[in-house]
């Protein structure tokens, strides 16, 4: 009787672990942002819009990492904080890091 007890209970056990490990125990969160890391053609520090918005400002070699971009199509416009240099790009942001290279003009 005691063994019988014992290979149900080892059953029910093992059949409860398939059943976690089958199904998962967490959920799964839709992706709404992204990571936007920005290289500019240009060694100086710029200032970064996003749809119109300051999101921040280039280093010295024109790159920078944005985080918690929304997801969809975006105007990112960048202008030079020394001289005036200006780019735009129209990227499309997905989920993960998305990377973008804008080429600069400048009006000597």
């Amino acid at each position: 009787m005691k063994k019988k007890i014992l290979i149900i209970g080892f059953l029910l056990l093992t059949i409860a672990l398939l059943i976690i490990g089958l199904t998962g125990c967490g959920t799964i969160v839709p992706c709404t942002t992204g990571t936007l890391s920005i290289n500019i053609n240009d060694n100086y520090t710029y200032w970064v819009y996003i749809d119109g918005n300051y999101w921040g400002t280039t280093n010295s070699y024109g790159d920078i990492t944005l985080y918690n971009v929304p997801l969809g199509y975006h105007t990112i416009y960048v202008q030079s904080t020394d001289y005036w240099c200006e780019g735009t790009v129209y990227p499309t942001i997905n989920c993960g890091v998305n990377y973008v290279s804008i080429t600069v003009f400048c009006i000597l």
